[in-house]
């Protein structure tokens, strides 16, 4: 950085290039036979070429100027990972939308969802669980809210979230990246947890997705916890369900 704005107080300090002299060297070296009589370049001056001169020197040395500060800017961009979902779904794949909750996404067609938690069903509960399996003998049954191959949930503020999944004491961070996903602010993270109250220290793959001021939107796999499916598979469900996630506001 240091060199970069030594080179530009430079060029700044520096006078305009004398490109009339190359000219005029030039012009002698291969111009035409001219009378005798003529003994300078200045037979091929017009009234006014003095100003014309400074002012094609100082666009040259402002073009180089402006090149250097545009090489400079570039150089110091930090590129942002945006996920924009596509204008269709993967082959074979189905939509579910949620209008109370105000989202909807993609998966696999040959899956199973349902809106029944606990024996209840519920608009709210749609699209939350996806499993290639059916859910219980009438394929509907889900008992816990947590631990299936591609599972979306709704939480509370974004920070808060990010707080609890990534504290050192809980949970060793793998691999996180920050996104955009629908012009939304997003982390994408993996982490081991250390402790789990409920089944064994396992790994997550998720992307936190802040839907507004006080609420998140979580998509999720797990590597075991009564997991179906090859954990790895699962992630680029994840990755391609979180591609088709489209979000609204939330039905009354």
């Amino acid at each position: 950085m240091a060199d970069l704005r030594e080179r530009l107080r430079r060029i700044e300090a520096a006078e305009a290039p004398d490109l009339w002299a190359g000219i005029e060297a030039r012009a002698e070296e291969e111009g035409p036979a001219m009378d005798t009589n003529v003994t300078s370049i200045d037979a091929f001056r017009t009234p006014g070429w003095q100003q014309r001169r400074r002012i094609t020197a100082g666009l040259v040395a402002a073009a180089v100027v402006a090149l250097t500060v545009v090489v400079a800017w570039e150089a110091f961009r930090v590129p942002t990972t945006v996920i924009t979902p596509p204008g269709s779904l993967p082959a074979g794949w189905e939509r579910c939308t949620n209008g109370a909750l105000g989202f909807s996404i993609g998966y696999p067609g040959d899956w199973f969802t349902t809106d029944v938690f606990d024996g209840r069903a519920d608009p709210a509960n749609a699209c939350q669980w996806f499993s290639p399996d059916p859910f219980g003998p009438q394929g509907n049954l889900v008992s816990e809210g947590w631990g299936y191959p591609l599972e979306v949930a709704i939480r509370g503020r974004f920070d808060a979230e990010l707080q609890q999944a990534l504290d050192p004491a809980v949970a060793r961070i793998l691999e996180q990246q920050d996104l955009v996903v629908d012009g939304h602010r997003a982390l994408r993270v993996e982490y081991e947890s250390l402790v789990d109250v409920v089944a064994d220290t396992e790994l997550h793959y998720e992307y936190v997705i802040e839907l507004d001021a006080e609420t998140t939107l979580i998509v999720h796999t797990t590597e075991t916890r009564g997991i179906v499916g090859d954990y790895q598979e699962n992630k680029v469900v994840v990755d391609e369900a979180v591609d088709t996630l489209r979000l609204s506001s939330p039905s009354a």
